[in-house]
């Protein structure tokens, strides 16, 4: 057997346990320390006590006092297990523990590559970290206006917020905060925005019309078109901010001018609670009745408005004359 074949035959059959390399980031408003290279997060020194561990191990194939949600999730009291086929199985404990398992059961398997593992690392097991800690992940991408407020973008799958966000910052320089999940403490006193992994998704068309370098982009394991690229400041010091203005898009009709509405009282709790990362994790660790106390609590702090937008790339310097506007003001 050569080397590539030993290496191979590591991946698939051990768990990858590498106890005395230590690696310390800081994301989402967590220090962390790694047994894995993690090159998505932001390095920082070495500290006595991070908030979270993440180890390579071994997961069992059922999670110990625990109940099957569906196929690849189980959940308990303190406790969340994903299998990920074809990629890994990842176990999230008590607000401060992630266990990965890169295992594979067919002898003949490839393993998944780093950067896949990762992907559902940074993602979703994180999430449901944050929920387990009482944290409020968001599915947002926001970026800074001038005046210094952040603003964030969310809506449906396919509504646009990473190509607007995206070309808020190519055309007029708005620093992007982050894309696709950023999270809020209810203990802090004004809502901080703290950012995820500086990587952004957007289309292939959209990289090309915003004349983006698509070197070094990794193709999303999902939709063929889409792409992960990492921001140009993934390695500074995240920009730490109270969110001011939520904007919810929704697809205007064709030929229509955009509006910008903003909404208030319960309309604006509900729009809000739409907004959480994975809301199904949430409901596992906290009762539906705080969750949305905690947005009542947030909602009340601020802006949110809907954002309603002939889609398409076309126009969009006319289209988001309302937001602009705004922005000025706020």
């Amino acid at each position: 057997m050569n080397g590539v074949e030993e290496r191979e035959n590591e991946l698939r059959h051990s768990s990858q346990q590498h106890p005395h390399e230590q690696y310390y980031y800081s994301t989402y408003g967590f220090t962390v320390v790694s047994h894995i290279p993690l090159p998505e997060l932001i390095p920082i020194g070495a500290c006595e006590q991070p908030d979270i561990e993440i180890v390579a191990g071994n997961v069992d194939q059922t999670l110990l006092n625990g109940r099957q949600v569906n196929r690849w999730l189980q959940m308990s009291e303190d406790q969340c297990q994903m299998w990920i086929e074809g990629i890994a199985n990842y176990r999230v404990e008590n607000g401060k523990r992630i266990v990965i398992d890169r295992r594979v059961k067919e002898p003949r398997a490839s393993a998944a590559s780093p950067s896949d593992v990762r992907v559902y690392l940074l993602g979703s097991a994180l999430g449901v970290l944050a929920y387990q800690r009482g944290w409020l992940p968001l599915h947002i991408n926001a970026v800074q206006a001038p005046s210094g407020a952040l603003w964030a973008f969310t809506g449906p799958s396919g509504a646009g917020k990473s190509t607007l966000g995206a070309w808020l910052h190519t055309r007029l320089g708005w620093p992007q905060i982050t894309d696709d999940v950023a999270v809020i403490k209810p203990e802090d006193q004004v809502p901080l925005l703290h950012a995820g992994p500086r990587k952004i998704k957007l289309w292939k068309e959209t990289m090309e019309a915003l004349q983006i370098d698509m070197e070094g982009a990794q193709r999303d394991l999902s939709r063929v078109d889409k792409f992960h690229i990492t921001a140009p400041n993934n390695h500074e010091a995240p920009i730490l901010a109270p969110l001011k203005h939520l904007v919810i898009l929704e697809r205007g009709a064709t030929g229509s001018q955009p509006s910008l509405t903003e909404v208030f009282g319960d309309e604006a709790v509900v729009m809000l609670l739409d907004t959480l990362y994975r809301a199904e994790f949430g409901r596992e660790f906290m009762a539906p009745e705080t969750i949305v106390q905690m947005c009542e609590r947030l909602a009340a702090k601020l802006h949110i408005y809907r954002f309603a937008r002939p889609w398409g790339f076309d126009e969009m310097a006319e289209n988001l004359t309302p937001i602009l506007k705004k922005a000025k003001l706020s």
